[in-house]
């Protein structure tokens, strides 16, 4: 009988490689006040996803700057009308926050979606396969058991 195989995971990268990666996308991030910082995103999941060694293979990220640019665009624009419709009407933070609790399982799931859609071992692409009833099940349903035990229930 033969000894079962034992596979680890191995990572190839360097600190010096890293350091160059990181210090161009910061560099390019300020002087872009920050619009680079979706390919900057993308440069450095390439360099851990291809420095990530596992049976001989490397992972692959497929990301698409533009994407995480249009995600990032829509987040700091809520942001803006949640301070300017904050300042003009404080009641309604409220409601934003109302809505933010309502969304975030949604988002939670579109992101880790995202995710795992872009990348990739072996040629073959990952999937995610949660729902957004599922996800609000576990985090709305923690939140609110948590707040009827007044913390107690705090993991």
């Amino acid at each position: 009988m033969t000894p079962p195989r034992e596979i680890r995971p191995e990572f190839t990268g360097s600190a010096g490689e890293y350091f160059r990666i990181w210090i161009v996308n910061l560099f390019f991030s300020v002087i872009t006040l920050g619009v680079f910082s979706a390919w900057a995103k993308v440069r450095k999941k390439r360099y851990f996803y291809g420095s990530t060694r596992f049976d001989g293979d490397t992972f692959d990220y497929f990301g698409n700057p533009k994407a995480i640019l249009a995600g990032r665009v829509i987040a700091v624009s809520v942001l803006v009308l949640y301070a300017f419709v904050g300042e003009l009407y404080p009641t309604a933070r409220f409601g934003f926050w109302a809505l933010a609790f309502l969304l975030f399982p949604w988002v939670i799931v579109r992101a880790l979606a995202f995710n795992a859609r872009n990348s990739a071992y072996r040629g073959l692409r990952f999937d995610f396969l949660a729902t957004t009833r599922q996800a609000a099940a576990i985090y709305i349903g923690r939140m609110l058991v948590v707040a009827l035990t007044l913390g107690i229930a705090l993991p």
